[in-house]
């Protein structure tokens, strides 16, 4: 038992100096692939969008605030397009929320977003 013990300290120990040690410098080369990395990713409008679930959160909120019933609110799937020649992306969402028989509704909503900052217009909600 003080053997394991032992090992498991010593473990523990080991990985918080590896843990403490500096990270070696990226090239010039890593950080232009980096960058560029970022800059598609921009182009393409992850950006805005929720590492989380994919979201766009204030869109989602708008939406959801929208609802007869905003409790019921389900976020299924989010898409966005590549930023176009003036700026913006155009957002899909999918979703599920409870209709006014009680019964949960599939519903799709969209809107346009502006890259430079992420704000959004809605543009339509619709039962599916």
């Amino acid at each position: 038992m003080k053997t394991l013990l032992t090992a498991l300290i010593g473990v523990f120990a080991f990985v918080l100096v590896m843990g403490m040690l500096p990270e070696k410098p990226k090239s010039e080369e890593e950080l232009a692939q980096e960058m560029r990395l970022a800059e598609e990713q921009k182009r393409k409008g992850f950006h805005c969008l929720s590492a989380w679930d994919g979201s766009h959160r204030n869109f989602k909120e708008d939406v959801q605030a929208s609802l007869r019933e905003p409790s019921s609110f389900e976020h299924i799937e989010t898409r966005i397009t590549p930023v176009n020649d003036k700026g913006y992306h155009v957002l899909f969402m999918d979703f599920r929320a409870r209709n006014g028989f009680g019964g949960m509704n599939l519903a799709s909503a969209s809107a346009v977003v502006k890259q430079s900052d992420c704000s959004h217009e809605l543009l339509a909600i619709a039962d599916e």
